[in-house]
């Protein structure tokens, strides 16, 4: 949490529109939790995994063509942060992955908007998966 007690979240996702949404979807939550910044490239998150020191990364599976999955552990090994994987695969092996890898959780991203900030909140730490991808709540 930064110094006024917010989640510090990363949104990493090669698609501006997206990118930007998902920012905003988070700032409208605060003083709870706030997009601290986004990231477009596996260099980029990594980077600014390191200058950031997150709480939460919300992370692509695709990226431009590298695989944002292979990151997770990295991510975590950078910073002691969640990582909320968002997907628009509807492959349930690519969310048992990620959940292998270290994810908290695996959304779709046609899930709405309160799930995504669900799986974010640390007060959810089993997250949620989307209906698509199946579900790790009991």
């Amino acid at each position: 949490m930064d110094s006024d007690g917010h989640l510090k979240i990363l949104v990493v996702d090669d698609h501006v529109g997206i990118r930007i949404g998902i920012a905003s979807l988070i700032d409208a939550e605060r003083p709870r939790m706030a997009c601290a910044g986004t990231a477009a490239t596996v260099r980029e998150a990594l980077a600014r995994t390191c200058e950031l020191q997150p709480d939460v990364v919300v992370l692509d599976v695709n990226l431009g063509g590298e695989d944002g999955l292979a990151l997770i552990p990295v991510l975590r090994r950078t910073a002691p942060c969640a990582v909320v994987v968002l997907t628009s695969l509807s492959d349930c092996s690519v969310a048992a992955l990620a959940l292998r890898l270290g994810a908290r959780s695996c959304l779709h991203k046609s899930a709405p908007a309160a799930d995504l900030i669900a799986a974010i909140d640390p007060a959810n730490a089993g997250g949620a998966l989307s209906p698509d991808l199946g579900s790790n709540r009991p």
